[in-house]
């Protein structure tokens, strides 16, 4: 699992059945910067997900990958590879708050 920032959505007319309707975003991992860990930094990994929860450009999700991510009920019987599992509302490291959705 890993946390990421959503930064686009994906089109695709053309696919197979089994995803047909399902919400394609693209997601930058973010990982906990080294010299300061109550900042995130993004990393060079884009994932693209499918999205059944309503997440949007600029949030911040969780995301699972391989054969987890075929673990929920909407994705068992999809050839998934990553899908996010939440919407994140705020983040804390310690006693200090790195993030807080609409603030």
């Amino acid at each position: 699992m890993f946390i990421g920032k959503v930064t686009g959505s994906i089109v695709s007319t053309q696919k197979i059945a089994s995803v047909k309707g399902s919400k394609l975003l693209l997601v930058q991992a973010l990982n906990v910067k080294a010299d300061d860990p109550t900042a995130l930094v993004e990393t060079n990994r884009t994932a693209v997900v499918l999205d059944y929860l309503g997440a949007g450009e600029g949030d911040l999700v969780l995301v699972t990958q391989g054969s987890s991510a075929r673990l929920t009920d909407w994705t068992k019987t999809l050839p998934a590879d990553a899908v996010i599992i939440g919407i994140i509302d705020a983040m804390q490291i310690g006693h200090k708050e790195i993030y807080k959705k609409d603030a």
